[in-house]
């Protein structure tokens, strides 16, 4: 917006004058001066004796008012860019003491000349004809620049923005010296009246504010004596209480900072009536509907008076700027809306001619409109109306200028619409809309924030159809389509005639007239500026349209639009190219190339242009490495390329230059395929591949001729190099050629050698007919024999160019995005078909050497059992036609703790260390055997016998027999047979335990009774504790998967605790002939046990660890059993859980015995025993029952002394024979009051409810 005047653009503030502080540094504030002199020569002066205010609170005060002026601020959110007023913002200006303002109405017409001595005596008898005066800027002023009928001038925005404040701060020193205060107060007083006089003779409304600053005392200062003077002062200058203020002495930075927010904040209400005085002015003037008599007539025939129409635009356009300067936005765009619509009605300006000077006044006031127009809606936040205004505007701009001026088919349009484009892009800056605009200083540096265009209102119907132009778009599109614009303006005003060029001072006066109907001159220089003669200076357009740009690009950009923003690049650095600027034109096309989207999206003729022009800017700065990346992509149709003279143009350098390019970032000139013949292959035999190679050059390119080739594989294959064969005729010409080369080991004579990356392999070397021509595909069959097993794919394929000005590589990695073909020889010529659509056709697997040494294991067995001694048989065949050199590993996985371990049969017994064996720290020596065969002659065979021993847990193991041998004629590659088998090891049995109580016949020690032992020397200690006898009953199940035969069943003592001694009885089997036990089985035995403490007094709890070993062995009738795995007698350890005997506790056993006089008659006795040192009391009472009769004590008391024991007993007769009656004998302990369970012993039981004792029945 810099080609408008400022004032008419500008955003209005209220204008607040300071007077009596130190004035502000001469500025361009007066510039309006030459144009129209009258504004500030002969207008009333505001002058005053009193010099201005100095000293520190002066200054920080004057600087604290100044800092608010916004009228540099963006003018939508000036709040959060000041920290201290938080109202409207002010235009605010610092004068000094003396102050001219611009006359409000202008000198009378000077008089003529009497041209009579009687009309001279006439005047002198009349009085002189009196004038309706009027504002010198006013049409109906005669001097004034738009009399007699122009509608407006930007000097009367300027009148009120910068000339006639609506407040005015007058500051003025308060003494508060007692001996000088009345004297200088009644100065005051006069002082302040002169000045308000001469405000009110200036006929301006402008309120008057008065600032009183205490100057500095010794004298303390008096309040209440102070508040009387200055309200004597008030009422001496019929003053406002609001209207004068005083600033305390020795204010501080903090109370000067608020002195300043409350003298703004008092100074709004005021200023905001003094502008809503001019509108209710501005109104009437508007309501009276009739046009002012002028001051005088105009003068020339043709000329007229502006229209009623003509002045409600002048009113309108008024009533808008005072609503600005009052922020009440709406009704400010109301009054500017109005004032459009009226400008561009019937009346006004269809009834301007085209070339009358009025036309290009009304279009730069409907330009100034508009702008405020579109202001306000972004200022209101609708954006999509702003957008709409904008077009509007253009639109109707085009169709008057086409009809009632001079076309839009002139360098003058192409101006006026770059300059409306980036008016919108200053507009949408300034309005500081969140994401669009471009001085986002509160959020800087989130780049996501950043919006591309203003989302569409929440208000907005869904049944409105959206066109994307509508929408507010973010200001690098109107910048770079100001910069379009511009650059069709220098397209016209190139096509501006020689004669038109030449200055106005060179040509005669008719032609200087038939020029100014011609040329569209509103805003824009004339035909010999806008486009000067050779040697001349005139508009610059490149610097006007490189400045566009660049703000563009910044914009496009800081959103991520990267396509736009190499678009962009280009137009900027074609634009440079133009002016020279080569360097400036590298520096912004280089580093875009090798990242340039347009490479990947195909868009080829853009491709084209940009490298065309980094090519011309490579060769004006001597780059032969940019020149050569260019040159390989063959973009340019119209080029004949040749990459071996691409640097031609360009001197010889010393250092050869080298260039390395990776395929995957350029459009390379040639590309290279490697494909597999076969997705697998084996080790020692032939593997065949093909390297096409394809050129994608321009028709009429030079071929290309490649010094060398490089495959490079992945994994266990050798690179290959092909290199170029001097001595073959080269072939370019034939569309498709098919070759098959011989790979040779390097030599000496070999210039550089080549090594695989990942294993150091050494190249095999080829040479070939490497001159590809354009659109030509060269197949190149290679065989490779591997020597070692593994997974190989392609790495990269380089093809390279070395010569005597370069070196070039280009490299090419991703070998999966084109599709893969394998070429061959047909009787109809060389055809291709596709492969890959199952496979990878650049990777391939190689195998090992399929092995003919076979391995077998005859004797296995499908399941092993704990504790087994297991014997394997591993036999080893040679089914190879020549003899072999053959070692043999065993290796057992399974769980890494276990205990068990794999060994030869023969080193059974013997110490292996871990040194011994090639064992890895994983395995173990327990788990890996090793040992070497020797030389096995064709068809032979060797027998070796594997021992698995301590398999204490069932777990499942992985025998893996492994034979690495060489061939006697070839032991670089060796041959590995493998053979797994499972072993799978489970428990052959289970157990359950019961530990039974029993009734020890032995007697008890007696205090009354003395054995004969303990006066005897034994040398041997005796136990002579309490004895007790238990029953460990077994139901031993076998969980084999065959018969096996059980030897012997032992129960073995593990420990025992508390000061006892046990012995061990042997098994009692209830079936001793049933030897075999078949799976799933039950095997019942029991164990007598009888424990004796080795001290009497030992009443501590006896704990016995037991364990029950089974001797066992498998029945000799599989056939995959030898007659040693039959013989051998496997011991199985079963573990049986802790038995804690409580020797001190008092207990009662019962035992019954059927009589052997009378048939039914049983015995029963309970025993009750009491090991401990206490007299214990048991009383007895025997329930009756109706399935049997007893004889014996109902109930019975029983004192026992220490260690004691006592038996009574009960003669049972059943009612019924052969069935199980249950007697009832309650035992309770009166000391403990405590209930005694009784205790089966044998051939009886118990449940819940007491013991339970068999009836045989009758014969």
């Amino acid at each position: 917006m810099d080609a408008y005047p400022e004032d008419y653009v500008v955003h209005n503030l209220p204008f607040i004058l300071l007077s009596g502080l130190e004035a502000d540094a001469p500025d361009d504030a007066g510039s309006s001066g030459p144009e129209y002199p009258l504004l500030l020569e002969k207008g009333p002066r505001i002058y005053s004796d009193f010099p201005p205010l100095s000293g520190p609170t002066a200054e920080e005060l004057r600087r604290n008012l100044l800092e608010e002026d916004a009228s540099g601020a963006s003018w939508d959110n000036r709040e959060s860019t000041r920290t201290r007023y938080s109202g409207i913002g002010y235009k605010i200006k610092s004068v000094g003491r003396s102050y001219r303002l611009p006359p409000r109405k202008a000198d009378p017409p000077p008089l003529s000349p009497p041209t009579s001595p009687t009309g001279e005596q006439q005047n002198d008898l009349h009085t002189a004809p009196s004038f309706v005066l009027h504002s010198p800027i006013s049409p109906l002023t005669p001097s004034s620049p738009t009399f007699p009928d122009g509608l407006l001038t930007p000097l009367w925005v300027t009148k009120h923005q910068n000339l006639v404040p609506a407040a005015v701060i007058n500051f003025f020193p308060f003494c508060l010296d007692p001996n000088m205060s009345s004297l200088r107060d009644n100065q005051l007083k006069i002082e302040i009246n002169g000045l308000k006089k001469e405000w009110s003779d200036s006929g301006y409304k402008t309120r008057f504010v008065v600032v009183l600053l205490s100057e500095e005392s010794t004298v303390g200062y008096d309040k209440e004596e102070t508040e009387e003077r200055i309200t004597s002062i008030r009422r001496a200058t019929s003053l406002d209480p609001k209207s004068i203020l005083l600033l305390p002495p020795d204010a501080t930075s903090a109370e000067l900072d608020e002195f300043t927010r409350s003298l703004l904040t008092m100074l709004q209400p005021l200023v905001v009536e003094y502008y809503r005085d001019l509108s209710k002015h501005a109104r009437r003037k508007r309501n009276r509907s009739a046009v002012p008599p002028p001051t005088a007539p105009p003068t020339s025939g043709t000329s007229q008076t502006l229209s009623l129409q003509g002045w409600n635009v002048r009113y309108e356009f008024k009533l808008g700027i005072f609503a600005e300067f009052r922020q009440e936005i709406d009704a400010a765009l109301r009054n500017y809306e109005s004032a459009y619509e009226t400008l561009f009605g019937q009346d006004v300006f269809e009834n301007i001619a085209g070339w009358n000077p009025r036309f290009n006044d009304a279009r730069l006031l409907s330009d100034a409109l508009a702008i405020r127009i579109i202001r306000c809606l972004l200022w209101t936040g609708q954006t999509r109306t702003a957008v709409r205004s904008w077009v509007n505007h253009r639109t109707r701009s085009r169709d008057i200028i086409n009809r009632r001026g001079k076309g839009t088919r002139n360098y003058g349009w192409e101006a006026w619409e770059a300059r409306w484009s980036m008016a919108m892009a200053q507009l949408i800056r300034q309005a500081n809309i969140p994401g669009i605009s471009g001085n986002r200083s509160s959020q800087e540096g989130d780049e996501d924030e950043y919006l591309i265009f203003v989302p569409p209102e929440k208000t907005t119907p869904p049944s409105e159809a959206l066109c994307p132009w509508e929408l507010l778009h973010h200001e690098g599109y109107w910048l770079y389509r100001s910069a379009k614009h511009a650059m069709t303006r220098r397209t016209l005003a190139q096509q501006i005639p020689d004669e038109d060029r030449i200055p106005p001072g060179q040509l005669p006066a008719s032609q200087i007239a038939s020029k100014s109907y011609m040329y569209d001159t509103y805003l824009a220089p004339e035909p010999h500026i806008e486009a000067p003669q050779p040697g001349s200076t005139g508009f610059d357009h490149s610097q006007q349209i490189l400045n566009a740009l660049r703000a563009a690009l910044e914009q496009f950009a800081r959103r991520k639009q990267i396509r736009k923003t190499e678009s962009i690049s280009l137009e900027i650095a074609e634009e440079y190219m133009r002016v020279g600027s080569w360097v400036e034109a590298y520096e912004t096309l280089r580093p875009l190339w090798p990242t340039l989207t347009w490479r990947q999206a195909g868009w080829w003729p853009l491709m084209e242009k940009f490298g065309w022009a980094l090519r011309e800017c490579a060769l004006q700065m001597q780059d032969s490495e940019t020149t050569l990346r260019v040159d390989w992509e063959l973009m340019n149709r119209g080029w004949h390329y040749s990459i071996h003279q691409s640097l031609r143009d360009l001197p010889i350098t010393e250092l050869k230059p080298s260039v390395a390019l990776k395929a995957e970032d350029v459009i390379s000139s040639l590309t290279a395929t490697f494909v597999f013949e076969k997705s697998e292959g084996n080790v020692g035999e032939p593997l065949m591949g093909q390297l096409a190679i394809t050129s994608f050059g321009q028709k009429s390119s030079d071929p290309i001729r490649l010094s060398e080739v490089k495959v490079v594989f992945e994994g266990c294959l050798r690179p290959l190099r092909l290199q170029s064969d001097q001595n073959v005729n080269a072939d370019t010409t034939t569309p498709c050629a098919i070759s098959s080369l011989t790979l040779r080991e390097p030599t000496s004579a070999d210039s550089t050698t080549l090594l695989s990356p990942s294993n150091g392999l050494t190249a095999l070397v080829g040479m070939g007919d490497l001159a590809i021509g354009p659109a030509q595909t060269k197949v190149f069959n290679l065989t490779s024999v591997p020597r070692e097993a593994g997974d190989s794919r392609v790495a990269s394929i380089t093809l390279l160019i070395e010569n005597e000005r370069f070196d070039l590589a280009c490299g090419i990695t991703d070998l999966t995005a084109c599709d893969s073909f394998w070429w061959q020889q047909t009787t109809n010529g060389i055809a291709r078909r596709r492969v890959g659509k199952d496979r990878d056709t650049c990777r391939c697997k190689i195998m090992p050497k399929p092995p003919k040494i076979r391995i077998t294991t005859p004797n296995i067995r499908a399941t092993y059992y704990t504790n087994e001694r297991a014997v394997i048989e591993v036999g080893i065949h040679n089914e190879e036609d020549e003899a072999a050199d053959v070692s043999a590993e065993v290796r057992l996985f399974g769980h890494p703790d276990s205990a068990a371990q794999i060994l030869w049969l023969d080193e059974e017994g013997e110490a292996v260390t871990p040194g011994s064996q090639d064992s890895s720290p994983i395995e173990g020596v327990r788990h890996f055997a090793k040992r070497s065969i020797g030389v096995m002659d064709r068809s032979s065979r060797q027998q070796l016998m594997l021992l698995l021993t301590d398999t204490l847990e069932p777990s499942t193991h992985e025998l893996q027999i492994t034979c690495v041998y060489n061939l006697v004629s070839d032991f670089q590659t060796p041959i590995i047979a493998t053979h797994r088998l499972a072993l799978s090891i489970i428990r052959p049995f289970e157990a359950n335990y019961d530990f039974l109580p029993r009734l020890h016949p032995g007697p008890w020690p007696d205090f009354f009774t003395m054995d004969d032992n303990l006066v005897q020397d034994e040398t041997t200690p005796k136990p002579r504790g309490l004895q007790q006898r238990w029953c460990l009953n077994s139901k031993v199940v076998s969980f084999a998967l065959e018969p096996l035969v059980i030897e012997k069943i032992k129960l073995v003592l593990l420990s025992l605790g508390g000061g006892a001694v046990c012995n061990i009885g042997s098994e009692v089997v209830d079936n001793p002939h049933a030897l075999e036990i078949r799976p799933e089985e039950l095997r019942e035995s029991s164990f007598i046990l009888e424990v004796q403490k080795l001290v009497l007094g030992d009443r501590r709890p006896t704990a016995l660890n037991l364990a029950l070993e089974i001797q066992w062995h498998r029945i000799g009738t599989d056939a995959a059993a030898s007659s040693a795995d039959s013989a051998t007698v496997t011991t199985t350890t079963l573990p049986i859980p802790r038995f804690v005997m409580p020797v001190g506790e008092p207990r009662v056993l019962a035992s019954a015995l059927a009589s052997e006089a009378i048939s039914g008659l049983i015995h029963l006795d309970y025993t009750l025993e009491n090991p401990s040192m206490h007299f214990l009391t048991f009383n007895l009472a025997m329930e009756a029952s109706e399935h049997f009769a007893f004889s014996g004590p109902k109930t019975a008391v029983v004192q026992l002394v220490p260690l004691s024991r006592h038996t009574v007993r009960y003669n049972l007769l059943a009612s019924k024979r052969g069935l199980w009656i249950q007697p009832q004998l309650n035992v309770v302990d009166t000391y403990f009051n405590k209930a005694l369970r009784v205790q089966p012993t044998e051939e009886m039981r118990s449940d819940k409810k007491g013991i339970l004792i068999w009836v045989d029945a009758d014969d």
